[in-house]
C-alpha cells in the first residue's frame, strides 16, 4: 500500500515540477515584455487612457474564453492545451517587431492574451485536482513559479530598456519562452477520467448546464469579487507606478526594481500565506491582505524619495502573498474534480475583468487628476470592497452559528 502511495506521490510531484518549470520560464519572459509595454505605448504617442488599455487589454481575451478553456480542460487532454499556450508564448513576440502604431498594439495584445487565458485555469485545475488536501499550501508553492517570473521580468525589462528600444525587447522574450517547451515535452499526458462519448451538441448542453449550476455557488462570486478588487488595484499599480517613478526622475531600472521588490516579498511569503490560510481561515487572510494593499496605495502617493519608496512595494508583496493562495483555495474547496477547471475559468474571467478595468479606469482619471490623487482614490475604493467582504464574512459566519444552534 505504501509503495503504491509513494509511486502516486512521485508521479504527482514530477507533473508539478514540469509545470512549475514551464510556468517560471513563460512568466519571466512574458513579464519582461509587459514591463516594457507602457513605455513602448508611450513612445508611440499613446495617451494615459490608451496606455492603460494597451497594458491590460490582453486579459480581455481571458474574460471571454477562460470559462470555456476550463470546461474544455475538464473534458480533454490538458497537455495539448498547455502546448498550444506555449507555442503562443514563443511565437507571438516576433510580431511586436512590426508594430508602428499604438492601435496595432491593442490587436496584438488581444491575441497574446490567449497564452495566459489557456495557461492559468488549466495549470491551477491540475494542481488543485492532484492535491485535494492542503490545497492552499500546494497552490501557494506552485504560485512561486509565477512569482519568480514576476520578480525577474521587471528588473530584466528595466535593465534592458537602458540599452534597447522596447520593440526589440519583445524578440528576446520569445527566445526565452522557447525553453519552456523542454519541460512540456517531458510532461505526462493529462487525460480526463470523464466519459467523452457524447457528441459535440450534447457536450455544449452539458457545459452550459454545468456553467449555470456553478454560477449558483455564492463562494464563486465571493472569490470573484475578491480577485476582481485585488487585481484592479494591483494591475493599475504595475502599469502606472513605473511611469510615475520615471516621470519623477528615476530610471527604468529603479522602476523595475520597485515591481521586483513586490515579487521578492511575495515569493518569500507566499508559502507562508498558504499555510496561514489553511490554519487561520481564508476570509481572515484575504481581508488582512486587501487592507495592506489599500494602505500601500496611500503610502506610494506620499513617498517619492529613495529612502521610503520601497516601503509600499513591501506592503504590496505581503498583500499578494496573503490574498492569492487563500482566494484560490476558497473557491476550489467548493468545487468537484470534474468541474474545477470550469470554476477556475469563471473566477479567472472575473479576475481578468479587474485587470482590464483597473488600468483603464486609472488611465481615465490621470487625464485630469495627478498621480498622487489617483493612487489615493484607488486605495479608498479598495477599502469599500473590504467593508463589503467583512459584512459577507460575518453574515456567513453568523449563519453557521445559528444553524449549529438549531440542530
Amino acid at each position: 500500500m505504501w509503495k503504491n502511495n509513494l509511486k502516486i506521490s512521485l508521479k504527482s510531484n514530477k507533473i508539478v515540477i514540469n509545470l512549475w518549470s514551464a510556468e517560471l520560464i513563460n512568466r519571466s519572459s512574458y513579464m519582461t515584455g509587459k514591463f516594457a509595454l507602457p513605455f513602448f505605448a508611450k513612445n508611440l504617442g499613446a495617451s494615459t487612457t490608451l496606455i492603460g488599455t494597451i497594458s491590460s487589454i490582453s486579459t480581455l481575451t481571458g474574460i471571454f474564453i477562460k470559462p470555456i478553456i476550463g470546461g474544455i480542460g475538464d473534458k480533454i487532454n490538458k497537455k495539448k492545451l498547455l502546448l498550444l499556450a506555449n507555442l503562443i508564448f514563443v511565437f507571438t513576440p516576433i510580431l511586436y517587431l512590426y508594430i508602428n502604431e499604438s492601435y496595432q498594439l491593442v490587436i496584438i495584445r488581444l491575441f497574446h492574451g490567449l497564452s495566459t487565458a489557456i495557461y492559468g485555469p488549466i495549470t491551477l485545475a491540475i494542481i488543485a485536482t492532484i492535491y485535494t488536501n492542503n490545497r492552499a499550501t500546494y497552490l501557494g508553492w506552485f504560485g512561486t513559479a509565477r512569482t519568480i517570473g514576476y520578480l525577474l521580468g521587471p528588473i530584466i525589462g528595466g535593465l534592458l530598456l537602458l540599452y534597447f528600444e522596447p520593440k526589440n525587447l519583445f524578440f528576446i522574450t520569445g527566445v526565452i519562452s522557447f525553453f519552456s517547451l523542454i519541460p512540456m515535452f517531458f510532461l505526462k499526458n493529462l487525460n480526463s477520467n470523464l466519459n467523452n462519448k457524447n457528441n459535440i451538441r450534447e457536450e455544449i448542453k452539458l457545459f452550459i448546464k454545468k456553467l449555470f449550476n456553478i454560477t449558483k455557488l455564492k463562494q464563486v462570486w465571493i472569490v470573484s469579487l475578491i480577485e476582481w478588487s485585488f487585481y484592479a488595484v494591483f494591475y493599475s499599480m504595475k502599469v502606472f507606478v513605473p511611469i510615475y517613478l520615471v516621470n519623477s526622475g528615476y530610471n527604468t531600472l529603479i522602476a523595475g526594481s520597485f515591481l521586483t521588490t513586490v515579487e521578492i516579498i511575495h515569493i518569500l511569503l507566499r508559502p507562508l500565506g498558504g499555510i496561514s490560510g489553511d490554519r487561520f481561515g481564508y476570509y481572515k487572510n484575504i481581508i488582512f491582505g486587501l487592507l495592506l494593499l489599500s494602505i500601500s496605495m496611500f503610502f506610494v502617493s506620499f513617498t517619492i524619495n529613495s529612502s521610503t519608496i520601497f516601503i509600499p512595494a513591501i506592503l504590496i508583496g505581503i498583500s499578494e502573498a496573503t490574498v492569492l493562495p487563500s482566494a484560490l483555495a476558497l473557491v476550489s474547496e467548493y468545487s468537484k474534480n470534474d468541474n474545477i477547471g470550469t470554476v477556475m475559468g469563471i473566477v479567472g474571467s472575473v479576475r481578468n475583468f479587474g485587470k482590464v478595468a483597473g488600468p483603464i479606469f486609472m488611465g481615465l482619471l490621470l487625464e485630469n487628476i495627478s498621480y498622487e490623487n489617483v493612487f489615493q482614490i484607488i486605495g479608498g475604493f479598495n477599502i469599500i470592497i473590504i467593508i463589503m467582504l467583512i459584512f459577507i464574512y460575518y453574515f456567513i459566519f453568523l449563519n453557521k452559528i445559528i444553524k449549529s444552534n438549531t440542530t
